[in-house]
């Protein structure tokens, strides 16, 4: 990924000085805490370990995924959430800073989720809002400190040093409209979760789940707390309330850090997942998803959109090979043809014409000798005559099974109803407006019905045949049936109806028999006419 190595020394720079400041104003924080009368032993502790928790998180999820900044938000939120403790200093300007940062862990926290997870804020009404809650939190904040007599809250009974004139109607206006804001905020964090796992992907809802868990039991137990006056502790169940609010807040940085390391995917599933999107849109789908903005994730991606490459690759080269066998099929078939009609021709134009010509120089032999003619001369003359007839009869026969004229001059109709004549059984002809059709196509298909009839006579020993020939949509649909006692079937000894099933996928078609046993024959070629 372009940028990663700059990207990770920045990061690795500003979470470092997060985790510094972080670990000492954590123990400052714990010692000030622990040190006020106010707070147990207990809640200092709890306190102090989901500050930590929040920096080990980060961390944690910086040394795993170095260009994300989750982790570096993670440490940011850490810090910010110590310096919270820090009102409860002694010391006036720490006092000072503490009330100035009294809310700051809200508006890092709402930074951190609207990024997660890979630390990014995606669109201009998110960075604004992150920019707006930080402004609000500590422009508020600010203004409290400057009309707000804060000496009840201080150990030493001192104003915070940034108090201008006291003002404690005013400081109370800011400070109810500073919690107005805040649930306002966190519950448009809520409704933000709710939507990213309501409208994203299977991958995007397992990293969110634990988040938004986490988040809906806090606002929960926030509601219920205020109800039973948790935040002045005057309800029965406030304290436990308040107890319980604040474990739950110490396992959000664990959600956090969990759906930041299971953000890496494997490769399977992304294959799957390009395998669903529009080619070309790689660098799309990067910058799209969040769960991929990492290194990790991107050699992940990288690889799976590898393995979708080769697969295209190979599709395509084997598509390529395919169109080849077809090409080099169609040649074959073509090349057969044209071997048909020059046999055909050479018999027609040659051994035919020179047996009629012997033919009939027996007979006028025979009509030039008359009556000199000894019947043993004459006999053998006869009989040679009929036997260059019979010759000559099946010279025909052979050359219009090669090539029949009838369909070289009238088309492929009259040919099918030239061989229907000559089947001695009940024939059924449905044929459609058949034009003159490709040369191939039109020798395939009557190829297919004189294979199919012979057949028929041969073993079917069938009583009655239909032939349907149609054109639809471009493609010529020819079945011939027949209700003889079936067991026809595909062979591949390369005979018969084998080689018709090659003419005809020659011609990018399909040729399917059925046959049952004493359920008849059914033989159906369907021929693209773009063939």
């Amino acid at each position: 990924m372009p940028g990663d190595g700059g990207r990770e020394r920045t990061h690795g720079v500003l979470v470092a000085a997060c985790l510094a400041a972080g670990v000492v104003l954590g123990l400052v924080a714990m010692t000030v805490k622990g040190s006020d009368p106010n707070h147990t032993a207990f809640d200092t502790a709890l306190s102090t370990t989901t500050g930590f928790v929040y920096l080990g998180a980060g961390a944690t999820a910086h040394a795993r995924r170095p260009t994300n900044r989750a982790g570096l938000l993670m440490a940011w939120v850490g810090l910010l959430f110590f310096t919270e403790d820090l009102k409860l200093s002694t010391n006036p300007v720490l006092f000072t800073l503490g009330l100035l940062f009294s809310t700051a862990s809200g508006p890092g926290i709402v930074h951190l989720v609207l990024a997660f997870p890979d630390g990014e804020l995606k669109s201009r009404w998110e960075r604004l809002l992150v920019v707006a809650t930080y402004t609000v939190s500590f422009g508020l904040a600010l203004a409290i400190m400057l009309v707000g007599d804060s000496r009840g809250l201080s150990p030493h009974r001192e104003p915070n040093l940034l108090l201008i004139t006291p003002d404690d109607g005013l400081a109370e206006l800011f400070d109810r409209c500073l919690e107005g804001v805040g649930a306002l905020i966190a519950a448009g964090v809520i409704t933000v979760l709710v939507y990213r796992w309501v409208t994203g992907k299977l991958p995007q809802r397992r990293l969110l789940t634990p988040v938004l868990v986490v988040a809906l039991t806090g606002a929960c137990l926030s509601v219920v707390g205020n109800l039973a006056g948790a935040n002045g502790g005057a309800g029965p169940g406030g304290p436990v309330i308040r107890t319980i609010y604040n474990l739950v807040f110490c396992l959000w940085p664990l959600a956090f850090l969990l759906g930041v390391l299971r953000a890496r995917i494997g490769s399977a599933e992304l294959a799957r997942l390009l395998a669903d999107r529009d080619e070309g849109r790689l660098s799309a789908l990067v910058k799209d998803d969040a769960v991929w903005q990492d290194s990790h994730s991107y050699n992940a991606l990288t690889a799976a959109a590898g393995l979708v490459r080769d697969n295209q690759r190979l599709a395509a080269e084997l598509e390529k090979q395919l169109a080849e066998v077809r090409e080099s099929r169609a040649r074959i078939v073509s090349a057969s043809d044209n071997e048909r009609r020059r046999v055909e021709r050479d018999l027609h134009d040659g051994a035919q014409q020179r047996l009629v010509s012997v033919l009939l120089s027996v007979r006028m032999a025979r009509q030039r000798l008359g009556d000199s003619l000894t019947p043993e001369l004459d006999e053998v003359l006869t009989a040679t005559a009929a036997e260059l007839q019979v010759a000559i009869t099946e010279l025909r026969e052979l050359a219009r099974g090669i090539r029949p004229r009838i369909l070289t001059e009238d088309g492929l109709v009259p040919a099918i109803r030239s061989l229907a004549e000559r089947v001695p059984l009940i024939i059924q002809l449905h044929l459609g407006e058949i034009p003159r059709l490709p040369d191939p196509v039109e020798l395939t298909a009557y190829f297919v019905v004189s294979e199919s009839l012979t057949n028929t006579l041969k073993h079917a020993r069938a009583s009655r045949v239909s032939i349907e020939v149609v054109i639809d949509n471009g493609v010529l649909r020819l079945e011939v049936t027949d209700d003889g006692v079936g067991c026809a079937e595909l062979s591949a000894d390369g005979t018969g109806l084998s080689n018709l099933r090659d003419r005809v996928r020659a011609l990018d078609g399909e040729l399917i028999v059925h046959s049952a046993v004493k359920a008849g024959t059914s033989v159906l070629a369907v021929i693209p006419l773009g063939s």
